[in-house]
C-alpha cells in the first residue's frame, strides 16, 4: 500500500483478450491492480475507453488522490512510435492501428497527467531491469517467448529501441535461412521456429511420421489440443518426440543468443513468457548451444536465467515508463 501522499504511476498491459492495470510506486511496490476484458470493435478504439474507465475505477477504489498520480504508461502488443504517441500496428487489436493512443487516452482520462506508450516487450524488459531479475545489472537482453517472440536490450541501465524502434526485435533474427515463413514475410526468423506455432507444428510433423509418443493420445484426433506446455511436460517425462522438439527449440534459441551476445555483450540474459516456463528441457539445450558456439565471448551460461516478474512484467514495465520519464 502507498504511504500517505506517496506518488504512484499507472501501468497498463493491453492485450487482445484482457488487459491489466496496476498502481506502482517509484520503488516498484504494487499498490493495487486488476484485470479486465478487452472490448472489441472493428472500427472504434473501444479498448482505450475501457482502459480509461478501469484506471479511474482503480484509482477511486484505492483512495489515491489526483496529486499523487505521476502519469499513465500503456504497453502495446505491437510496434509503436513512443515520441508521437502512435500505435503503428496492433496485430490482435487492428482497430488501434494508426491511433494516437496518448492523445486519445489523455482526453478520456479525467486526471490531468502525462501518458506514455511502449511496446509490450520493451515494457517487460524495463520492468525486469528496474525491479526483476536484472535489477543488479545495467546491461541485459530479454527474450519473451510465447505465441510470438519479442525482446529488449538494455545498455547502461536504459532499454534501447533505436531510431526505427527495431532494436531488440529478437524474434526476427534469422537463424535458418531456408526455414519456415514468418508472419513478417521473411523466412527462417527465430519466431517462426520457436514461437508457439513453430513448436507445435514440428511436433505434429513427427507424430504424422508415425513416431511413437505419449503426445499422440494427449493431443486429440487432429492434434487440436497440442501446446508447447504439453510438449514440455512430455519432454520432462522423457518422451523422445517431445524431447526432440524441445531440444531443437533450445538449439535455435541458443543460436540467436550467440548472435545477441556478440552484438550487445550483456551481463545477463533473461527468458520470459509462457514458453520459458518449460524449465531445464529448454534451458539445458540453450546453454549447451551457447557454450559450444559462442567461443569468442566465453559467455558464462549460468547468466542465462528465467525472468522473475512473469505475467505482471508488462504492467510493471508500463508503470516504469512513467517513473523513468518523470522521476529518474
Amino acid at each position: 500500500m502507498a504511504r500517505t501522499g506517496e506518488q504512484v504511476a499507472v501501468g497498463v498491459d493491453l492485450g487482445g483478450t484482457t488487459f491489466s492495470v496496476g498502481l506502482v510506486t517509484a520503488d516498484g511496490t504494487l499498490v493495487a491492480d486488476d484485470s479486465y476484458d478487452t472490448p472489441r470493435s472493428p472500427d472504434e478504439p473501444l479498448a482505450l475507453s475501457a482502459v480509461a474507465a478501469a484506471i479511474g475505477g482503480l484509482i477511486e477504489k484505492s483512495t489515491i488522490k489526483a496529486d499523487q498520480l505521476l502519469g499513465v504508461g500503456l504497453g502495446i502488443p505491437g510496434p509503436v512510435d513512443p515520441e508521437a504517441g502512435i500505435i503503428k500496428q496492433a496485430p490482435n487489436l487492428h482497430e488501434l492501428d494508426g491511433v494516437n493512443a496518448v492523445e486519445l487516452l489523455s482526453k478520456e482520462l479525467e486526471a490531468d497527467c502525462p501518458v506514455f506508450i511502449g511496446n509490450d516487450a520493451f515494457c517487460a524488459t524495463l520492468a525486469e531491469l528496474r525491479w526483476g531479475a536484472g535489477r543488479d545489472v545495467e546491461n541485459l537482453v530479454m527474450f519473451t517467448l510465447g505465441t510470438g517472440v519479442g525482446g529488449g536490450i538494455a545498455l547502461d541501465n536504459e532499454v534501447r529501441r533505436g531510431p526505427r524502434q527495431i532494436m531488440g526485435e529478437v524474434g526476427h533474427i534469422i537463424v535458418r535461412p531456408d526455414g519456415p515463413r514468418c508472419g513478417c514475410g521473411n523466412h527462417g526468423c527465430l519466431e517462426a521456429i520457436v514461437g508457439r506455432d513453430g513448436i507445435v507444428n514440428r511436433a505434429i510433423r513427427l507424430l504424422e511420421q508415425g513416431r511413437a509418443s505419449a503426445l499422440a493420445e494427449r493431443a486429440g484426433p487432429r492434434h487440436e489440443k497440442l501446446s508447447p506446455k504439453m510438449i514440455a511436460e512430455a519432454a520432462a517425462e522423457g518422451d523422445e518426440v517431445a524431447l526432440e522438439v524441445m531440444t531443437e527449440t533450445g538449439h535455435y534459441l541458443g543460436i540467436a543468443l550467440c548472435n545477441v551476445i556478440v552484438t550487445a555483450d550483456p551481463d545477463l540474459i533473461l527468458l520470459g513468457g509462457g514458453i520459458s516456463k518449460a524449465g531445464e528441457v529448454l534451458f539445458e539445450p540453450i546453454r549447451r548451444t551457447v557454450r559450444h558456439r559462442s567461443m569468442i565471448s566465453g559467455y558464462d551460461v549460468s547468466r542465462i536465467v528465467p525472468a522473475e516478474l512473469g505475467n505482471d512484467a508488462g504492467m510493471y514495465g508500463a508503470a516504469a515508463l512513467v517513473i523513468d520519464a518523470v522521476v529518474r
